[in-house]
């Protein structure tokens, strides 16, 4: 249901509201002391913090700033705590950037309640930014393609005009092959950026996924800087295997995207490593899948972070912006499916896509179950 952090100095209080929370379903982490909370925050991405308003070390209040003045984890909601219903802490906590209080003593279920409506009201509020920032970045990407396409359509319409008119045997022809190569592959790019701003999968269709894999990781090797070609990218796919149901442009762009962090993955570690990308088959009683594996050899994703990955605006990279893995994620929620990801027995992580059969009966796994890996 969520992460919970805990900063109250007085052990009997924590271990009541861990008791409360965690009955409840939460995820429940604590820290003693003001000073920690922001350190511990930045660790496990809580999705609220309650916070005791009178701290031995540091007062509640600055702790509540201090939270507030850290772009990591500003836009976290804090519960503050008090021991009584005075409107003097009350006040001074919501001017300290609190977002509500509850008393001590209050009743578990008024506890329960206040982080419900706390968390719930966040989630509303990133996703309306989001969609808002989403629109904006469509018709932005929008205008770009359509002016790329233009000049696009020109430079390949010469080049094959130029390939008319010189011999076969002409060892220019090779120049002139990679500008016809490099065009396609710009054009395909262009059509998959294009793919990320549909509103749903209008162009769903059976699927080869061994065809998709192997373009994926073509596009994406041609894209991957000459000095990051350590990472050495592995397909094993088997033509033989049932089709599944998509869309082919915005599935691309989903696999750009896990290659992607991959790659970020094991830079961050070693700097190199292996990718493998595999395509398999699964049957779950009576419903059949189709999957895509994206695993990577590094560091893996600490555990706190599992159950929160496809959250919008959840990021630990610096610079990121949140939306690709939520984008990705929901993208395979339109195509009946559902995107997976689970930390490897000894190094690494694997994503899975998880894709209807085409003709088949599927229902989507459940994210605790296909996250821990019961594929």
């Amino acid at each position: 249901m969520g992460a919970i952090l805990i900063v109250d100095d007085n052990a009997a209080d924590r271990v009541l509201l861990r008791t409360i929370l965690s009955r409840a379903g939460y995820m429940v982490y604590e820290v003693a002391r003001g000073r920690e909370t922001v350190q511990k925050a930045r660790e496990v991405r809580p999705h609220i913090v309650i916070l005791d308003v009178n701290l031995p070390d540091l007062n509640g209040l600055e702790v509540c700033r201090a939270i507030r003045a850290d772009q990591e984890i500003s836009n976290i909601p804090v519960l503050m705590l008090t021991v009584r219903h005075d409107d003097s802490d009350v006040l001074a906590g919501l001017e300290a950037g609190a977002d509500d209080y509850v008393a001590k003593d209050s009743a578990s279920e008024i506890v329960l309640g206040r982080v419900r409506r706390l968390i719930q009201f966040r989630q509303m509020s990133s996703l309306a930014m989001l969609n808002g920032q989403l629109v904006q970045v469509g018709r932005l990407l929008a205008g770009i393609v359509h002016e790329i396409r233009g000049p696009l359509s020109v430079i390949r319409g010469c080049a094959e005009l130029l390939r008319l008119s010189i011999p076969p045997e002409d060892e220019d022809g090779q120049w002139i092959e990679a500008i016809l190569r490099n065009s396609h592959v710009l054009q395909l790019r262009l059509d998959h950026l294009m793919a990320t701003v549909r509103n749903s999968s209008s162009n769903v269709h059976p699927v080869d996924l061994s065809s998709l894999v192997s373009e994926a990781a073509a596009l994406f090797v041609k894209g991957t800087p000459p000095s990051e070609r350590k990472i050495e990218v592995l397909t094993d796919t088997d033509p033989a295997a049932p089709r599944a149901r998509g869309d082919a442009g915005r599935l691309i762009q989903v696999l750009l995207n896990l290659l992607n962090n991959a790659r970020q993955s094991i830079l961050s570690n070693t700097g190199q490593g292996k990718i493998s990308v595999r395509s398999g088959r699964v049957q779950d009683q009576e419903h059949r899948w189709v999957t895509v594996e994206v695993e990577d050899d590094g560091p893996g994703i600490p555990e706190p972070y599992l159950d929160r990955l496809f959250e919008p605006f959840f990021t630990t990279r610096e610079g990121g912006t949140g939306f690709g893995l939520y984008f990705a994620s929901v993208i395979l929620k339109e195509h009946g499916g559902q995107l997976t990801a689970r930390n490897n027995p000894v190094a690494g992580a694997t994503f899975t896509l998880w894709l209807p059969e085409h003709n088949g009966n599927a229902e989507p796994p459940s994210d605790r179950e296909a996250a821990h890996g019961q594929t």
